[in-house]
Order: C-alpha cells, then sequence, then structure tokens
C-alpha cells in the first residue's frame, strides 16, 4: 500500500529554489521532503485569529502610551 499524497505544483523565485536545494542538501533529506516539513512546522506556529487580534490591541496599547509620553514630554519642555 502507498500513502496518500497531493500533488501540488509550486513556482518560487530562483533565489528560493536555490536556497531549499541548500538547505536540504545540508540537513540530507530531498527538497519535497524539506518542504513539506517547512509547510508542517508553518502550521504547527501558525498564528491563530486571536493571537492576531490580541498583538493588533498590544500595538495599539503601544501607540496610545507613546502619544501620551510625547504630550508629556512636549508640556515639560514647555515650563
Amino acid at each position: 500500500m502507498s500513502n496518500p499524497s497531493t500533488r501540488i505544483n509550486l513556482t518560487v523565485p530562483l533565489d528560493l529554489a536555490i536556497q531549499i536545494e541548500r538547505d536540504s542538501d545540508k540537513r540530507g533529506i530531498g527538497k519535497v521532503q524539506f518542504i513539506k516539513e517547512a509547510i508542517y512546522e508553518k502550521l504547527k506556529k501558525g498564528e491563530t485569529k486571536e493571537e492576531l487580534s490580541e498583538i493588533q490591541h498590544l500595538k495599539e496599547d503601544v501607540l496610545e502610551i507613546k502619544r501620551i509620553l510625547m504630550i508629556l514630554l512636549e508640556a515639560y519642555n514647555n515650563k
């Protein structure tokens, strides 16, 4: 019996293809296996919508703190 597989054709820029070739050679695995592992790791580590929302919220909080500090600094310098 063979393992079930889904065929996907990829078109990648030449520099990325060279990098994939080099990295797969360094690890002693084929290009296909290297790409499968990279996709699996990306999906496993993938950010969820909740994480992205929280990151965006934190960015907004940091920007608000920055604005407050700039206002305080400006007020202090104008004394």
